[in-house]
């Protein structure tokens, strides 16, 4: 797979966690996940515990990309900054956070929408802080798609194994 474009420090991962913590005690939510587009797991909060956090990365980080090229071939830009997936038991958010960084939330489906798309935007800024990378900023531009075999195969399999 190739590698992440970003290097942390241990107090920057620190804080990070410290900032996704909040998330992860509000009532109803059930993961709340910081990755980047490599669909490398970064810093995470799984409330109930016992979900394959490296699957879902990657599965996130797919989806993003897949949902960025549907929408480059429809006519439009290559940068969607927010997926919702609303499903009957549980919601899903994933949100772009400059060229490099994915924040994916999951909800219940009681939670409402206003406050999970609010408490992503919160996060966001804040991890943009955090990161300090100026760089990296709500409005900047996709990076260009690089997939490798590896990825490839990896994503396959996952995409297999759901079936």
């Amino acid at each position: 797979m190739f590698g992440s474009q970003f290097v942390l420090s241990a107090a920057q991962i620190n804080t990070l966690a410290a900032d996704l913590a909040p998330l992860g005690q509000q009532p109803g939510v059930r993961l709340a996940l910081l990755l980047d587009l490599s669909g490398q797991e970064i810093v995470y909060i799984d409330s109930y515990g016992g979900l394959l956090i490296p699957s879902i990365a990657a599965l996130a980080a797919g989806d993003m990309m897949a949902t960025q090229e549907v929408g480059r071939l429809l006519g439009g830009s290559r940068n969607c900054n927010l997926i919702i997936q609303e499903h009957e038991e549980l919601m899903i958010l994933i949100a772009r956070l400059g060229d490099g960084l994915l924040l994916m939330l999951a909800t219940e489906r009681s939670v409402p929408l206003g406050w999970a798309r609010l408490a992503l935007k919160r996060t966001s800024t804040r991890i943009l802080e955090v990161v300090g990378n100026t760089t990296l900023s709500l409005a900047a531009p996709a990076p260009a798609m690089a997939m490798d075999a590896e990825f490839e195969t990896d994503f396959a399999a996952q995409l297999n194994s759901i079936w």
